[in-house]
Order: C-alpha cells, then sequence, then structure tokens
C-alpha cells in the first residue's frame, strides 16, 4: 500500500503524539508512503475525517493516537451494515494500547509506521452498540454497562491524561455505587440478578492492561460476556487489583457467556473503548470478519 490519510490525535498520550508526529510522518515518507494528514481537534472528529477519506477514495485510513482515536477512525470506515469501506492502520501512541494486545498490532511505534507501509490486512471480528433511536457505534476491543462506564464516564469529564486520573476516578465511582437490577438479555435468554458492570469483550484485553475476558478471541465470530454481579463497594475494591492478573472469573459473583447479541434494558452508563457513550437500553452484537486492520 503507497497511499494512506493519517488522522493524528496531537492529544493523545498527554500531548506524547503531537511532539511525536514529526518523527513518524518523517519516517513513513522514508518508508516510501504517499500521505495527507489531518489531526483531531475535538471527541468525534477523526470519525468525519476518516468518513470522509473513504468518501474520497482513500485505500487505508492510519489511526495516530490512542485506543479512542482508533475507535473513532473504524467508526469513520466502517458503513451502516457492517462492512469496512477502507484498510485501517494503527500507530498507536497512548496510554492503554489494549489494541496492540488484542490484535497483535506493534507497541513501538516506528515498527507500526513500517507495518502500515509493509504489511499485511487481516480481518477481525468487530462489535457494534445500537439504541432505540436507531444511534449505532461500533468498539474494537471492549464495550461495557455500569460501574466501568461510570469510571469511564467521570475520567472523561475530568480530563487530563495518563494513570492518576482514572484511579481517582475509580475511588469517586466507589464513593456512590450501587448494584443495579438490570434486565440482561443473551442471545434472547434473560439473565436475572443484580448488576455491578457487564463488559461485552471482543479481545481479552482492556483499561491498559486488564484481562477482563482472558479467554475472547477477536477471530471466533461472537463476543465474552463477562458479568460482575452484586459487589458491595469494599469487595469491588478488592476484586479490581485481579483483573490484571486474570484471576478475577473465580469469584462467584463473576460469569461469563459467550455470545452474538447481549441486550441490556436497565437505564446504565455505557462505554465503548473506554470512550463515554450514551446510556442504555443497547444492543450489543458482533459483526465477524468486519475489522479489516493492516498489522
Amino acid at each position: 500500500m503507497t497511499r494512506a490519510f493519517v488522522v493524528v490525535n496531537p492529544a493523545a498520550g498527554g500531548g506524547r503524539t503531537g511532539r511525536r508526529w514529526r518523527r513518524l510522518g518523517d519516517e513513513l515518507t522514508r518508508l516510501g508512503l504517499r500521505f495527507e494528514t489531518a489531526e483531531t481537534t475535538r471527541r468525534g472528529h477523526a470519525t468525519e475525517l476518516a468518513r470522509r477519506a473513504t468518501a474520497d477514495g482513500w485505500p487505508l485510513v492510519v489511526a495516530v493516537g490512542g485506543d479512542g482515536t482508533l475507535n473513532e477512525v473504524i467508526n469513520g470506515v466502517t458503513d451502516a451494515r457492517g462492512a469496512p469501506l477502507a484498510t485501517t492502520g494503527a500507530i498507536l501512541t497512548g496510554r492503554g494500547r489494549d489494541a496492540c494486545r488484542n490484535f497483535g498490532l506493534a507497541f513501538d511505534p516506528r515498527i507500526a509506521a513500517s507495518r502500515v507501509v509493509r504489511g499485511i490486512d487481516a480481518h477481525f471480528d468487530l462489535g457494534a452498540a445500537e439504541w432505540p433511536d436507531g444511534t449505532r457505534r461500533y468498539f474494537v476491543s471492549i464495550a461495557g454497562a455500569g460501574f466501568d462506564a461510570v469510571v469511564a464516564r467521570r475520567a472523561a469529564s475530568r480530563g487530563g491524561s495518563g494513570t492518576l486520573p482514572y484511579l481517582r476516578a475509580v475511588v469517586e465511582s466507589l464513593w456512590s455505587h450501587r448494584a443495579t437490577s438490570a434486565a440482561l438479555e443473551v442471545d434472547g435468554v434473560p439473565v436475572a440478578g443484580l448488576l455491578t458492570a457487564t463488559m461485552i469483550a471482543n479481545g481479552p484485553y482492556c483499561g491498559g492492561g486488564m484481562r477482563i475476558a482472558p479467554d475472547a478471541d477477536p477471530a471466533d465470530g461472537a463476543l465474552d460476556l463477562v458479568v460482575v454481579g452484586d459487589l458491595g463497594r469494599a469487595r469491588l475494591l478488592r476484586w479490581l487489583p485481579s483483573v490484571y492478573r486474570g484471576t478475577h472469573l473465580a469469584n462467584r459473583a463473576v460469569t461469563v457467556h459467550r455470545a452474538r447479541r447481549v441486550t441490556i434494558g436497565a437505564p446504565l452508563a455505557t462505554h465503548l473503548d473506554g470512550e463515554p457513550a450514551p446510556d442504555s437500553p443497547v444492543t450489543f452484537s458482533v459483526c465477524p470478519g468486519a475489522l479489516r486492520l493492516r498489522r
């Protein structure tokens, strides 16, 4: 691939992306890539830029930034039926970079730049979220409802970057945490009980290295649903560190389901790849093979 449109989020990684982009751009030029660049200025801007790029016929759209930037670009290159309109490349420079872990992307930005030019296209599943008003958005690695979505929303409202704002959001969210009675359906089968959080995983990792769904496979045509039941504040605080080790599934309050379609009826906060999304009710589903990723 010798032509690409590159979407750069200079604010990603606490401004690190903006500082590194000139060298990365020079590296892409050295590798023989002919490209145009646009920088994002607000939330959702990467989706607009990627959508415009596909309409202009660019065969490859590259996200330079964090997991959120990649999410927005994917939403710009995927049509309403879940079909890719262009190949997506990724040079991830953000804090979490869970897409690197889930899809075998390079952590080193210079290696990632080389793969954008010389790599091959691979197909993976893509997650979709749809609300009753017809709004439809896609997610790459993880979607969630409940406690983790409250944390994501609070962290986004605080601004800043890095681990500290996220940890502060966790602590603040714990104080107001209450398990909720949620109308949850998994492939049409009701799942009863109180709900702390529901994570719909396309890959094993989220949250900067949390192994939330250790057995999730982004190419198996299904999503892994992790349901956290009634955990009080103290138990939830003790439980959270185990997610990084992947041992949290041993807790009796946690259940795992493989699913193609998950519906949440209760009004809960939601997120897609860590980015705040509209409250439920919402239906999550899988689009098999709809993510065309250069790696």
